[in-house]
């Protein structure tokens, strides 16, 4: 075989090898972990990395079977070496990543989850691969770590509101007061769900579904209300006015009916719940009651508030029972009278 023909074998086998790798990877990748692992964290992590195991298995290989010059053998080594510790680091990441997100999300029972730990992971995993990457070239870790502790305190003063938010965020997370997906309502009368907590600042989504977003050490230091503890459901006094002509009896017992129907039906109520009733003061124009309906989380208590008032106004007008106008009774002394007369 002359040498133009030995250079094109060894460049087809070459080039094959690779391929070969190559196409197996993408077989490894597509119709294996994709298909059969996707949502599993471990090995859904691995996405998108058999075509690099392909790859690197092939240039492997192709490298075995040339005979390379004894000069080349150690920077290959390190080469590949550097490689491994660069795929290595990007798995971890992403499995640390996918592992928080699942477990938090099991925890909250919601599919969201703060983007925070996630992000704080990842870069933890990738600082440590790098220093053992450095570590592989010779470069002593060190002086890098010394480096990193006298930059960081002066990187620390420098972002100390940036760092306030960061370790609010955590506190936030840690504490598990606010979750992602409570409906909270802040002391300044903001109120809404919270969509994300990240690194910086807390996303919320208003009712009217505006976005609000608020920095961490904010969130922190005011006095929030979370609605969704100890329990989403919530409770939905309503105050109504009757004649006091009306028998109250005969009142209380159709407001209940009407009360527990709604309970009963509307889709944004808690079955089985009984709503309690109370007559509370004697107004100015109408003897008050109080009646407390349940509704699954603090976002569908006004369709129920709604139903429930039509529902009740409507049974009213069957029963006879009058929701009277505000009035005032005014009682004038007989100057007051005599003075009103001559003007009239």
């Amino acid at each position: 075989m002359d040498f133009s023909n030995a250079f094109m074998f060894d460049f087809l086998l070459s080039v094959g090898g690779i391929a070969l790798g190559l196409f197996l990877g993408w077989m490894l990748d597509r119709y294996v972990v994709r298909k059969w692992f996707s949502d599993h964290y471990v090995f859904g992590a691995l996405k998108g990395a058999g075509v690099f195991v392909g790859l690197w298995v092939g240039v492997r290989l192709v490298l075995r079977y040339h005979q390379l010059p004894e000069s080349w053998q150690q920077t290959i080594a390190v080469t590949w070496q550097s490689v491994l510790i660069l795929a290595v680091t990007i798995y971890l990441a992403r499995l640390i990543g996918r592992f928080i997100g699942q477990k938090m999300s099991d925890m909250n029972g919601l599919l969201p989850t703060a983007s925070l730990l996630q992000n704080v992971a990842r870069v933890v995993v990738f600082v440590i691969g790098i220093l053992v990457l450095l570590q592989t070239f010779g470069i002593s870790i060190t002086p890098v770590l010394t480096a990193l502790g006298v930059g960081g305190l002066a990187v620390a003063l420098a972002l100390q509101p940036t760092l306030s938010n960061l370790f609010s965020g955590i506190q936030i997370i840690a504490s598990r007061k606010i979750r992602i997906g409570d409906f909270i309502r802040l002391e300044n009368g903001m109120e809404g769900y919270v969509d994300d907590i990240n690194w910086r600042s807390t996303t919320i989504k208003s009712l009217v579904n505006q976005t609000v977003i608020m920095p961490n050490s904010k969130l922190a230091d005011s006095i929030v209300t979370n609605t969704w503890l100890p329990e989403p459901e919530v409770s939905i006094p309503i105050q109504v006015g009757i004649s006091y002509d009306s028998d109250l009896e005969h009142v209380e017992r159709v407001t209940l009916e009407v009360a527990q129907g709604i309970q009963t039906t509307h889709p944004n109520a808690v079955e089985g719940f009984e709503p309690p009733f109370r007559f509370v003061e004697f107004g100015d124009s109408s003897i008050n009651f109080r009646v407390s309906l349940r509704a699954k989380e603090f976002g569908q208590q006004f369709l129920l508030r709604h139903d429930f008032i039509k529902a009740l106004h409507a049974r009213y007008k069957q029963e006879g029972i009058n929701i009277p106008f505000p009035i005032r009774t005014l009682q004038l002394d007989d100057a007051t009278q005599a003075l009103l007369g001559k003007r009239g």
